[in-house]
């Protein structure tokens, strides 16, 4: 009977934690839409800066994603993480100091890893191997010093914005 009630109590908390994460829509940088290029579409998570909201995140997916994920700081376990990754990654681009880290990470789960010195070098990466409805996702999984998550979200929605105009001009 005490793991009965112990098991639904943590069920309980279990759907309110992911409800919670759900329901950020609202939320600037978080699970944010961009654009459509191409027939592919860019998403900002960069709020997402621990492995846990990333890994909600992916949660929602249904279509191939192409993952632009790393920054500064990147100690989590990262377990769990990497089973979503194999089930819905299907290209990563790695940025900042972690980048040789998330990479090492993941290669096991992710055929395409690639490193990029820049989040706008990612984009642009993500973007030549991105397909129609694929999606491409910026989710660092990682906190990054220097700059904030808003910061980092304005540039990836800049980037994607500059090239949206080169493709349509």
């Amino acid at each position: 009977m005490v793991a009965s009630i112990s098991s639904q109590i943590l069920q309980i908390r279990k759907e309110n934690i992911k409800q919670s994460l759900s329901d950020i829509g609202t939320i600037c940088h978080r699970q944010d839409y961009i654009a459509t290029v191409d027939g592919v579409m860019y998403y900002d998570d960069s709020r997402a800066e621990n492995v846990n909201a990333t890994w909600f995140t992916f949660e929602n997916i249904v279509r191939p994603v192409i993952w632009i994920a790393g920054g500064d700081e990147c100690e989590a376990d990262m377990k769990d993480l990497r089973r979503m990754a194999k089930k819905k990654v299907k290209a990563m681009v790695c940025i900042g100091k972690s980048q040789a880290k998330m990479k090492k990470t993941f290669q096991s789960e992710v055929k395409d890893i690639f490193e990029a010195d820049s989040l706008e070098e990612a984009v642009r990466t993500a973007s030549l191997l991105a397909k129609d409805n694929d999606i491409v996702l910026f989710s660092p999984a990682a906190k990054t010093t220097g700059e904030s998550f808003a910061e980092r979200g304005e540039l990836f929605t800049e980037t994607v914005k500059q090239l949206e105009n080169e493709l349509h001009q």
